[in-house]
């Protein structure tokens, strides 16, 4: 979803354009696994809301608990890091392109990497995630960005233009970036918390 164009007369900046991505499927697929698998516990990550039914879910024979641990917490960085890459105003130090743990090489700029794409659904109820993620959508209002468009505008002058909103319980607001902000969904679906999450990451 993409919020611009304004009406006339409206106090929304004609130059101002904000992308919400509120169902990126990588990372809630991502959340999901973590979830199937009760794995990761030591990763300051919020619980979901609402939990997934993980259906017939099962961490696979194919590798022990360890590797898929590993696994995943590669897979995770490489999902935040490959914002990065999508970022058009990142240029990386040659120190940053030496450095052999940079998660965001070898990633697509224009496709986010997804953990299918390497490991399929093996051990995964496909139908479980995908009637989890249909849940989430409905839940997201769409004119949450007008309502705290007081806070939006010196957020978005302070170089925010996108905003990610994730299925986390609670109060729950962090800046990835120049132009990224994380949210959740609690958050977004609240007006004083979004206001709140606006005004506090506009540095």
């Amino acid at each position: 979803m993409q919020w611009g164009t304004p009406q006339p007369e409206s106090p929304w900046p004609h130059d101002m354009v904000i992308r919400v991505n509120d169902d990126p499927h990588h990372l809630t697929l991502l959340l999901f696994v973590r979830q199937a698998w009760s794995m990761a516990g030591d990763l300051n990550i919020p619980p979901l809301s609402p939990v997934p039914d993980c259906g017939h879910s099962r961490m696979p024979e194919s590798a022990d608990a360890s590797t898929w641990e590993k696994r995943w917490k590669t897979s995770w960085d490489q999902a935040w890091s490959w914002y990065q890459i999508e970022d058009p105003t990142h240029h990386p130090t040659p120190a940053e392109l030496r450095e052999s743990g940079d998660a965001s090489q070898g990633l697509n700029p224009l496709i986010p990497p997804f953990w299918t794409q390497r490991y399929e659904w093996e051990g995964l109820d496909r139908e479980a995630y995908q009637a989890w993620d249909r849940s989430l959508i409905p839940k997201f209002p769409h004119d949450a960005e007008p309502r705290s468009l007081q806070e939006l505008i010196p957020a978005w002058e302070s170089g925010i233009d996108t905003v990610i909103v994730l299925p986390y319980e609670g109060y729950f607001a962090h800046r990835l970036s120049r132009r990224h902000l994380v949210v959740s969904a609690a958050t977004r679906n609240t007006p004083e918390h979004y206001s709140r999450a606006l005004r506090e990451n506009a540095l």
